[in-house]
């Protein structure tokens, strides 16, 4: 009897060990494993996360373009500049234009938030504040470059003659707001040194449509040529063009002129060009708004 009960002692104590070893709330705890809450990967996502996760890739998808390779110095391909902070995108040039390097030669970048905002291109601090949504000319498009020649009819590697495009207008709104996009004009492709096409500057600061030249006229580059920009006010009130302070002021709601109208050139025998089918640009503008 003594003996049953000594086996049936012994069989009761290892059936509370076991017991103590199964159950997690009173076994030992390792200080070093990592207690974090995992989500099983069988689980399935609830249907917020469903949602964000699908934003998220569509989003990646759509500004995840791979930017076809330059064959030759002639060919290169227009970047994608959708999704990027406007502080990473081109530089800024001595001549005062927001530029981006495309082999020998450079497009300029013209930034347009949805209120034609003056944007201080110049100022990476005022540039981190915005990020790209649309631009005006497809990633991957293609543009051509041709080279001067000396008078020998030898190609210089690296002076441009002509390109296809010359800029490219960036829509851009701050980080984190839910702007609406801005819709662009995408204008069409120069073919020869002889054609161009009138830009879209409806939407743009007025500061970021032209250039104020030494000869005391507000003008925009056209391949070889240079067309003067009239700036008409609403109420009719004077702008001076010569003041870049006056120009933030503004921006631009009409043109004389509709995008993509074509200009033609013609070229003297110093290859100058002597002659533009079109030479001013009315640009009707009203003030910034809160500005």
């Amino acid at each position: 009897m003594k003996k049953f009960l000594s086996v049936l002692l012994i069989a009761v104590m290892a059936l509370c060990i076991c017991t103590g070893c199964s159950d997690g709330g009173t076994g030992s705890v390792d200080n070093n494993a990592d207690n974090s809450y995992q989500q099983p990967e069988s689980a399935a996502p609830s249907g917020e996360e469903k949602t964000k996760k699908s934003k998220t890739a569509e989003t990646e998808q759509n500004n995840s373009v791979a930017i076809n390779p330059s064959p030759d110095k002639y060919t290169w391909y227009i970047k994608n500049y959708v999704g990027k902070n406007l502080a990473t995108v081109g530089y800024y040039s001595f001549g005062g234009d927001r530029l981006d390097a495309y082999g020998e030669g450079y497009l300029k970048l013209v930034p347009v938030s949805k209120d034609g905002t003056y944007i201080d291109i110049s100022d990476d601090d005022v540039l981190k504040k915005y990020v790209v949504t649309a631009q005006s000319i497809a990633p991957n498009t293609e543009m051509k470059y041709t080279f001067q020649k000396d008078s020998s009819g030898e190609e210089y590697d690296s002076l441009v003659e002509t390109q296809t495009y010359e800029e490219i207008t960036l829509a851009v709104k701050e980080v984190g707001s839910n702007d609406d996009d801005i819709p662009l004009t995408e204008i069409n492709a120069s073919p020869d040194k002889y054609t161009q096409y009138i830009r879209d500057y409806v939407g743009r600061n007025l500061s970021l449509c032209g250039y104020y030249s030494l000869g005391g006229d507000f003008l925009d580059s056209y391949g070889d040529a240079h067309v003067t920009l009239v700036v008409i006010p609403g109420d009719g009130s004077y702008v001076d063009a010569s003041d870049e302070e006056v120009l933030k002021n503004y921006v631009v709601t009409g043109q004389s002129v509709a995008p993509n109208t074509e200009m033609k050139l013609e070229y003297n025998d110093w290859d100058f060009a002597s002659y533009q089918s079109i030479e001013e640009i009315e640009l009707y503008v009203s003030p910034v708004q809160g500005q």
